[in-house]
Formats: structure tokens, C-alpha cells, sequence
């Protein structure tokens, strides 16, 4: 079998967004945070593949996942000037020393990214990999949600969203939706709760459209969706693999736990959620959708967001991401944890210090304490990266000389028989880290 070269950038989004389009107002977050994300790309890795990331990972942690059986080879970007530099994704830091990876990585490799940018088939090109991908322009069309807007239509299914394609535009079909209730508006290629907007008053609605016609005095074209807010009950996204010749491969339907708008952690469906999924023709919408992806042009991992309303009904396409997804990294580790008849619940862990605390005291606090997950104990997390909460090697985290740093430790909660299993353990891990003198945001 050939070996595969695992990597990515996460946020894809925002390398896909044109810098010629008005924005909402938005949070910033921690650039060092995602940039760090794509160590959690390691459960895709079997033993004979590479993962390549930007930083070195912690070497107390890769032993620990070692000893879990996670044996891949991994290579991190080697000049710190082209790691720290965020304006690079990872195509253009093997790109920028494409000599010294050509001697690193196998020949006649795979090549697994997390998604498709700028550079991906000159990469392919250049590294001589195995396999080809859909055109970048095909990758940011069908992961718009007016992508999806359009796709709803098409297939019939429940659309209750409509394309705003200037400020007053948004603010007539605004005003109109808030007759009856709140209202979100999406950016086109928003993610995770960025690029969401929740309006719930006429007073409001008037601000955020003047924010964008100012914008647009300055040259930007606004384009968004605008939809009522709808009652949800649950969050969930299916899990998909489109073969370059069109066939559609099932995966896994992941629940996803939000916060407002934005991702807080996944967990496998259990077995009557599905089985009502199948009674609701959801998995024929699936494969509907993923057909027109792919007369879209468009093959490779799909992950599709959809929702149950209070009322019963479902909501099967809410947004396209045409790329790898968190759902699918835990359906990954999942599997791994299946062979201890167990489940996954991954999550992420906000927190902060003021003074240096490293990956092996946290590794050696939780296992005093039994809350790490061995061989021989199931009764604690899996780590999945150490980048995401203190940087590793050079400069990751740039407010690192103020005096609190803060990151995210993205943990795999397992749990036997229900979910509020893992709920409980990450609750115990939040204490034991506090022990250390971190401070917890979440």
C-alpha cells in the first residue's frame, strides 16, 4: 500500500473568501490556535503515512499516542521564518523549500489534505503524488452557502433562506423576517460561528446594513444569506467520501455540540437516530446532494450540516463543507476506540496561563489522577494536540509575551453508553488542570 502525506490548514474558509467582499463584524481569534489545529489530523494516519504540520509536535505527546498504536512518520515545516508566517498555508511551506520535502517524503506518495487551496495541484505536480483534485474555483463554489442555497432548491428540500446582494437589499428582507422572529445572517464562506449574525431588532438590523454600505462605498460587493432563525433541537452533519469516479462512500453522522453558532465537540449518532434518519429519506438526500457535487466537478470528503427542528422536521442540508471536518476526525478516532466497545466524544478545553506549564506535566497530572487513557485505563482523554494549547517550537503563539496565554487543549472524551460519560470526564480534567494553575474559559 502507498503511503499517504496527511496535512492541512484549518480555517479553510478564510483562504477561500475574496478580499473584495463586505464583511460583518466579527472576533478575531487566535491565528496560533488553527495554525496548530492540523496535529489533530493524526488519527487519519496509519502506520506507514506522514503527517506533515507546521510546527513540531510535542515530543511527551507523541510518545503518548505511540503507545496507543498511532505510529506514523511525522515532518513539521523546518524554517521558523515560514511557520510563524500565517500568511502561508502549508502548500506554500512545502512549496517554499520544495528541494528539502522532496527528499523527505516517499515517492509515488497519496497526499490527504484537509482541504483544497491555492497551490494544491502544483503540489501534486511538483511532489510527483499519486492523486488529483477538483479545481480550486470548484472548491470554493460548492462550499458558498449560496452553493448550498441553490442546492435546496434543486433537490426540494426545506429553504427557507434567501440571497442578499447588497446592504439594502439585506435590510428590506430583514426587516420583513423580524415581523416574526430573529434573524441570522451568514456569510457566504463564514465557519464555526464567524461570519454569523444574529439580528433581533429593526435598530439592529439598520447598524449592520450601514456597517456594510460603508463598506461597500469603499469598493466591496455584499453578498449574504438571510434566513429566520430556526427552533433547533439538534445539530448534527453526515459524513461523506466522493470517489473520482462518482461513487458516494457513507461514513459516519456525527452530533455536534454548539455554543451559540459556534463547534464544541462531536459524538456518533447512535443507532435510532440513524435508523430514523434512513425512515426520513435522509441518506437518499445525501447521496442526491453528493451527486450534484459531483457534476458540480467537485470529489473528494464532504461533510453536509443539517438539524432537527423542535417541531420533528428535519433540516437535512444546512450548510456544504467540501472538505475534511471535525466530524470526520472523530469518526476516525471512534474507530479506534470501538476495538475497547467504546465511543468518542471530541471536544476542546479553552484555557490559559500565566506561567510555563508543558505537555508532560499536564500528561503526568492526568495520569496521577487516572484521567488519561491508556492501554490499561478507559477511564480517561486522549489528547489530541499540544500546538492548540501552548505553541510548540518557535513563536506559535505571538501573545506569548503577554501575561496570560491562552489556547485550546482538543481532547477524545470515551465513553460506554452515553455521552454525559464524557461530559463528566472533561469536567474532571478542567479540575486537574486547574490544579496546575491554569485558568479555564469554558
Amino acid at each position: 500500500m502507498k503511503p499517504t502525506v496527511v496535512l492541512g490548514t484549518f480555517d479553510s474558509e478564510a483562504w477561500w473568501r475574496s478580499p473584495n467582499r463586505s464583511m460583518l463584524p466579527s472576533m478575531s481569534s487566535s491565528q496560533a490556535v488553527t495554525m496548530g489545529m492540523d496535529e489533530l489530523l493524526f488519527p487519519l494516519c496509519k502506520e506507514q503515512d506522514i503527517l506533515f504540520t507546521r510546527q513540531p509536535m510535542d515530543e511527551q505527546l507523541r510518545s503518548y499516542l505511540s503507545q496507543l498504536g498511532y505510529t506514523f512518520t511525522h515532518v513539521h515545516c523546518r524554517n521558523p521564518v515560514h511557520a510563524d508566517d500565517y500568511r502561508l498555508h502549508v502548500f506554500d511551506l512545502l512549496m517554499a523549500d520544495a528541494s528539502y520535502y522532496q527528499q523527505l517524503l516517499p515517492t509515488e506518495a497519496l497526499i490527504s489534505p484537509y482541504s483544497i487551496l491555492s497551490d494544491t495541484s502544483e503540489l501534486v505536480r511538483r511532489f510527483n503524488f499519486g492523486n488529483q483534485f477538483p479545481s480550486l474555483d470548484t472548491v470554493r463554489a460548492v462550499n458558498s452557502k449560496i452553493y448550498s442555497h441553490e442546492l435546496r432548491q434543486r433537490l426540494g428540500t426545506r429553504n427557507s433562506s434567501s440571497i442578499a446582494d447588497s446592504s439594502e437589499e439585506l435590510l428590506t428582507l430583514g426587516s420583513e423576517l423580524l415581523q416574526t422572529g430573529q434573524v441570522l445572517v451568514k456569510d457566504p464562506l463564514g465557519v464555526s460561528g464567524r461570519g454569523n449574525m444574529l439580528i433581533s431588532s429593526e435598530r439592529m438590523l439598520k447598524r449592520i446594513a450601514a456597517y456594510l454600505q460603508e463598506q461597500e462605498n469603499r469598493g466591496k460587493q455584499t453578498q449574504f444569506i438571510i434566513e429566520p432563525l430556526l427552533d433547533k433541537t439538534e445539530d448534527f452533519s453526515c459524513q461523506l467520501f466522493i470517489t473520482a469516479q462518482g461513487e458516494v462512500q457513507y461514513l459516519s453522522v456525527q452530533k455536534m455540540v454548539n455554543d451559540a453558532f459556534s463547534y464544541s465537540g462531536s459524538y456518533p449518532a447512535d443507532a435510532g437516530f440513524i435508523e430514523a434518519l434512513w425512515n426520513n429519506h435522509y441518506f437518499s438526500i445525501m447521496e442526491e446532494a453528493c451527486k450534484d457535487l459531483f457534476k458540480t466537478g467537485y470529489h473528494g470528503d464532504v461533510c453536509i450540516d443539517s438539524m432537527l427542528l423542535a417541531s420533528g422536521e428535519l433540516v437535512p442540508i444546512v450548510e456544504i463543507n467540501a472538505r475534511k471536518s471535525m466530524g470526520l476526525i472523530n469518526h476516525h478516532v471512534n474507530q479506534y476506540v470501538r476495538q475497547y466497545s467504546m465511543f468518542s466524544f471530541l471536544t476542546f478545553i479553552s484555557a490559559g496561563c500565566s506561567t510555563e506549564v508543558t505537555m508532560l506535566q499536564i500528561l503526568e497530572a492526568l495520569g496521577s489522577n487516572k484521567l488519561l487513557f491508556t492501554q490499561e485505563n478507559r477511564q480517561g482523554i486522549i489528547p489530541l494536540g499540544a500546538s492548540t494549547l501552548i505553541g510548540s517550537g518557535h513563536t506559535a503563539f505571538a501573545e506569548a509575551e503577554s501575561e496570560w496565554r491562552k489556547g485550546k487543549l482538543y481532547v477524545a472524551a470515551p465513553y460506554t453508553s452515553d455521552v454525559s460519560e464524557a461530559l463528566t470526564l472533561v469536567q474532571r480534567v478542567k479540575d486537574v488542570l486547574k490544579s496546575l494553575s491554569m485558568k479555564i474559559y469554558n
